[in-house]
């Protein structure tokens, strides 16, 4: 009874943690997320297209930088849910007991 007393503590510990979720912003509309990232890929597209030996070393890293900054951009974009490390446990342990 004691560790049943032990675990329940642990798992109301656990998920008392908080979760947050990152949504898109209001005011971004959906077709000109689609543009955009249809830019990109076009453009990312062109960039490996390119002969990069021809290219000085300053231009290859401002290339790199673009890629950099539009794979960061693309991220932003994509929703993305967080759990908590305490929701985890519980879920998985929920789904062990279940099965």
């Amino acid at each position: 009874m004691k560790i049943r007393a032990q675990i329940l503590a642990f798992l109301l510990i656990f998920t008392s943690l908080s979760y947050s979720v990152h949504a898109a912003e209001k005011n971004s509309n959906k077709a000109q997320m689609e543009v955009r990232v249809m830019e990109m890929q076009q453009r990312t597209q062109e960039i490996k297209a390119m002969d990069l030996k021809h290219l000085s070393a300053t231009e290859r890293s401002e290339l790199r930088h673009e890629l950099k900054g539009m794979k960061a951009e693309a991220k932003q974009m994509a929703p993305y849910i967080y759990i908590s490390a305490g929701a985890l446990i519980l879920i998985i342990i929920l789904i062990l007991i279940l099965l």
